[in-house]
């Protein structure tokens, strides 16, 4: 192996990395909006939880992609977004906009975390770096 190859794989791991940890807080943001629904009392589909719970272990092992890491996601908030849509106090926007600052930078990952459902899920979430 390279140099030049070895640099490239070691950098493809940091942004890999990066961008699992900003999955976790993603993964933090749809978790508090799905405890808002249940303190609404909005019913949520069965495959919420699932969802919720899959992306977890994804994000937490560090062996899955960040392409699979994100369908997962991606498929959650599609439900959590119906869901809430359809209910009597649409907060789909609020929730909606803390989900894109959780992907924009570092710096909304402090306001962010100033949500206390978020917070708590996120120093839940168990993100580590596996190497598998």
């Amino acid at each position: 192996m390279t140099m030049d190859n070895q640099k490239s794989e070691e950098d493809s791991h940091v942004l890999e990395e990066a961008v699992l940890k900003q999955f976790g807080l993603r993964w933090a943001v749809l978790a508090g909006w799905r405890d808002a629904l249940k303190l609404r009392r909005v019913e949520l589909p069965h495959e919420a939880d699932r969802l919720l719970e899959n992306a977890r272990i994804k994000i937490a092992s560090g062996c899955f992609s960040v392409c699979e890491v994100g369908c997962d996601l991606s498929e959650l908030e599609a439900v959590l977004t119906a869901t809430d849509a359809s209910s009597g106090h649409n907060w789909v926007d609020f929730w909606v906009d803390m989900l894109g600052h959780s992907m924009a930078n570092d710096a909304e990952t402090e306001r962010i975390l100033k949500i206390p459902a978020v917070r708590a899920r996120y120093n839940n979430c168990g993100l580590s770096v596996c190497r598998c």
